[in-house]
């Protein structure tokens, strides 16, 4: 619903306490009066530039999912535990709850009375004005660049067709484990000479944990295709040998039918297996794909623009979440196009598939 379908089945309390709020010169006792005067105030121009100025970085970080999201109403748990997620330290004293309690209380969020219990809700039309300015502000913050760069990586499709690769290898091939259930470097490494994108092997030496089920064992794009087959039970773990089931043989069959498929597949596995340690990821790949639609943006600029909006997840500071868990992983995906200029500067742009998916979300 928009502003002026919820104004209207909005608590009536609320309503009464907006206009407390916003010193609003109209005839409370009307309701009629009293939406008009709201919507006119939270709809104004002015009253959104007062709104994003005065936002600090947990309000920020709680309305970004918010406004992103495909769910439009919440419980009271719901919104607190994303309340609670926006803030850096250890919450010690509510904060969370009286961040919940600004929301209502200036109209971010609107509380709607149903027969069993209250839900909460934002309307479309107010998602849509925080995108804007959230868009524009780190737009005005990230480096563009108006040429398109000589040298960049389209890898639209790529992951998926590497994922076919995986399957085939492992149909073709002995593939031991240990008995961790971990592939030797061995056969990672051949793996790696038939896939499009080639990483470094994992050397022990950094933390990994976070960001999937064999993500400690494997490099993050391998991890992520290894777990994404495992998730559809394409591979078994059998007898310290990996091997394809069924399912699994009959992917490999499909060849590149579905590849587009696939790659959404992809992505929401992605989303699913980094949530943990990004809470907001869903919502901030979106905010990085509208930020980079329209230009080409310097990584660094970008990842300055961005910090503020994450959280670091133990041993990943906020600029290693911004530059290894989100930028490297959409271009893996196909999300973003990453180029480079001559004088070594790196850039970011949104692919054309990664514009019709985030148009369909």
């Amino acid at each position: 619903m928009n502003l002026a379908d919820t104004l209207v089945y909005a608590d009536i309390r609320q309503l009464h306490q907006l206009a407390s709020i916003y010193n609003l010169e109209c005839n409370r006792n009307s309701k009629h009066e009293l939406i008009q005067s709201l919507h006119n105030r939270l709809t104004s121009a002015a009253f959104f530039q007062d709104l994003h100025k005065g936002l600090n970085w947990e309000e920020k970080r709680f309305l970004l999912p918010l406004i992103y999201e495909r769910k439009k109403e919440y419980t009271r748990e719901a919104l607190l535990s994303r309340a609670r997620k926006a803030y850096c330290e250890k919450i010690e004293h509510n904060e969370h709850e009286e961040l919940l309690h600004k929301a209502l209380e200036r109209g971010w969020l609107f509380r709607m009375q149903k027969q069993f219990a209250p839900t909460f809700t934002m309307p479309e039309d107010l998602r849509h004005r925080f995108r804007e300015i959230f868009v524009k502000e780190v737009r005005a913050l990230a480096y563009g660049n108006y040429t398109k760069p000589d040298l960049y990586r389209d890898d639209t499709y790529v992951m998926a067709h590497d994922l076919q690769k995986f399957l085939l290898y492992v149909q073709t091939h002995r593939v031991p484990l240990s008995k961790e259930g971990v592939m030797y470097r061995k056969q990672q490494q051949k793996m790696m000479e038939l896939m499009s994108v080639r990483e470094n092997l994992t050397d022990g030496k950094e933390w990994r944990f976070g960001y999937g089920r064999r993500f400690r064992d494997y490099p993050d794009r391998l991890a992520l295709l290894y777990d994404f087959a495992h998730y559809r039970q394409w591979l078994s773990e059998r007898e310290e040998e990996l091997v394809l089931t069924d399912e699994g043989m009959r992917q490999v069959a499909c060849q590149e039918q579905g590849r587009e498929e696939r790659a959404e597949r992809l992505v929401e596995f992605w989303l699913l297996s980094y949530k943990k340690a990004i809470p907001s990821i869903e919502s901030l790949w979106k905010l990085v794909a509208c930020v980079c639609e329209a230009e080409w943006l310097e990584e660094e600029s970008l990842i300055c623009a961005l910090r503020n909006w994450v959280l670091p997840f133990y041993y990943d500071s906020q600029e290693a979440v911004i530059r290894r868990r989100l930028l490297a992983m959409m271009v893996h995906l196909g999300l973003l196009r990453r180029g480079m200029f001559p004088e070594g500067q790196v850039v970011y742009s949104l692919t054309s598939w990664g514009k019709s998916l985030l148009d369909t979300r």
